[in-house]
Order: structure tokens, then C-alpha cells, then sequence
């Protein structure tokens, strides 16, 4: 088993130049909602599904409280969540205000472990059935 996926046609601007060129596109598989997820870390780990509904809230609510308050949060052997800014470049220090922020994004960047679990994935090209 792998990921599939899908030759994309793409338009890049490459030295302000106009290049066509093909990448590689993953092919999305149905979103995975919280009742499933609930659902397969109950049985894996045989804790009633109350109570992995609870932690897993529990778990959301306390990386959003820590992140939103300026900290960087370590989930173990998961990886890291952390908050990221965008804004608009301005000419002094004294232009740098809060409304030059664009948005804020919660970042999540994978442990090692999962990098090498990632590293090891097998990729499949997805055959598109065609319409004969």
C-alpha cells in the first residue's frame, strides 16, 4: 500500500519567465472525521470511546491554549505546533504595527520518527479510468 498519485500540468513563473512543466499531485482520499478517529484509537488502544473523545478535546483545547499564549508545543513522538505570522513588509521598525499582519497559522512540523516513517511511504500513480 502507498499514496497515490497524479500527474499535474502546472504554469510556473521561473525568473519572471512563463514555464509550463508537470509535478507530482497527491490524490485526496476521503476526509477522515473525529467519530473514525475516535472510533480506531478505541479499539487500537482499548480505551472507550468516551473517554478518547475527552483526551483528544482535552489535547486541542491545550495546544491552543498554549500557542495562542507564545509558546512552542512538543507532542512527543508526533512533532512540534507552533504560530506563524504573515505580514506585509514595511520600510522602519516604527511602521511594524499589528494591523501589517496579515494572518496567523498554526504550524505543525513532524517529529524525526515520523519523517522516517514518512521517508519510507511508497508512492502509486493513480490510474484515472478513462471514458470509452
Amino acid at each position: 500500500m502507498g499514496l497515490q498519485y497524479r500527474v499535474k500540468k502546472v504554469n510556473l513563473d521561473l525568473y519572471k519567465r512563463k514555464v509550463e512543466g508537470y509535478k507530482v499531485q497527491f490524490v485526496n482520499q476521503p476526509i477522515i472525521m473525529e467519530d473514525n478517529l475516535v472510533e480506531y484509537i478505541s479499539r487500537s488502544a482499548h480505551i472507550p470511546r468516551s473517554m478518547v473523545r475527552a483526551c483528544t478535546m482535552a489535547i486541542a483545547d491545550a495546544i491552543t491554549f498554549y500557542v495562542i499564549n507564545g509558546h512552542r508545543v512538543s507532542f512527543g513522538k508526533f512533532g512540534k505546533f507552533h504560530l506563524k505570522v504573515e505580514n506585509t513588509c514595511v520600510d522602519t521598525p516604527e511602521e511594524c504595527l499589528a494591523d501589517t499582519v496579515k494572518r496567523t497559522t498554526l504550524c505543525f512540523t513532524p517529529s524525526t520518527d515520523v519523517k522516517k516513517v514518512l521517508d519510507k511511504v511508497s508512492l502509486i500513480e493513480y490510474e484515472e479510468l478513462s471514458e470509452e
